[in-house]
């Protein structure tokens, strides 16, 4: 278990052999073979930086030696997690870090066949791997924001097409920021949504969403002001509630301007739905990030 997400796949699996019934208590002998095998002193870090967090407590017991379980804390991170994992846009996010990370590490080329990308660890979503679907969606994307080029070849099966990252994408790779964040930080916004119906990736003029997304900025100044009023209401810490009102003010500022800008009030409100994500255990979050989300649909 190394690599992109190590200590969200450890709060993942706890949660989840938790919920099995299988025990709250875990020792490194309880992990995955595979875990122990390739990194026992990466784990041991691992399992040492979520004590340090607060997101599992270390136990003692006679001839076990230390156990581990999660906090109040962990689990509520895990909750999070879960539902990122679920998430359609969680998870374009993940396959798209993804593969430019891959990418980014391959011999020789910044370059990745997307069928040999479905092995490898950055295809995982906290123990869940990515679909065929998501991940041509996910290159589609990097392809369009000019972050990669895709080469087919003269086969059809587009799995064994080869992505290759541009110097922009390189840039991306070693700034350390998620595709998402390089993108806004660079003046850069999605030009369309992904679509996943029945199971199959929607691509194309159909599922096409412009910057200006159907703008209508009363809707979003009415929205953060929603977002302000059940801000109190929002189970989480005060420093988390003052970065969610934070967000929500920058959005009903944006929105309620002279002439508001479509790609500004997008920035906010992309911020403002990533705040509500963080805080997604909690339902008046979630019911808020729905409403959001419909919003941009």
């Amino acid at each position: 278990m190394t690599g992109v997400g190590a200590e969200a796949h450890l709060l993942v699996w706890m949660y989840e052999r938790s919920a099995r019934g299988q025990g709250d208590l875990a020792g490194p002998e309880d992990f995955p073979e595979e875990w122990r095998r390739r990194a026992r002193f990466r784990l041991r870090a691992d399992l040492n930086d979520l004590v340090r967090k607060g997101q599992l407590e270390r136990h003692f017991v006679f001839r076990r030696g230390n156990l581990y379980r999660l906090s109040r804390a962990g689990e509520l991170e895990a909750q999070r997690l879960l539902h990122l994992r679920r998430d359609p846009e969680g998870r374009q996010q993940h396959a798209r870090d993804g593969l430019v990370s891959a990418a980014s590490r391959a011999a020789y080329s910044p370059t990745i066949g997307l069928e040999a990308f479905l092995g490898m660890p950055q295809s995982q979503v906290y123990g869940e791997s990515l679909t065929l679907d998501e991940v041509r969606v996910a290159a589609a994307f990097l392809v369009e924001r000019g972050l990669a080029t895709l080469h087919e070849g003269d086969t059809p099966h587009s799995l064994k097409a080869l992505l290759t990252l541009t110097g922009v994408g390189i840039q991306c790779a070693e700034s350390s920021l998620s595709v998402k964040d390089f993108l806004m930080q660079n003046g850069h916004l999605p030009t369309y949504y992904t679509n996943v119906q029945g199971g199959n990736a929607q691509i194309g003029p159909g599922n096409t969403q412009n910057n200006h997304f159907g703008f209508d900025a009363s809707q979003f100044a009415a929205f953060a002001r929603q977002v302000l009023a059940d801000a109190p209401r929002v189970d989480i810490a005060d420093e988390l509630r003052s970065q969610l009102v934070r967000d929500a003010s920058r959005l009903q500022e944006e929105s309620t301007g002279p002439a508001p800008e479509p790609s500004r009030v997008r920035r906010a409100m992309d911020a403002v739905l990533e705040s509500l994500v963080r805080h997604s255990t909690d339902g008046v979050a979630q019911l808020l990030h729905e409403t959001g989300r419909g919003l941009l649909s």
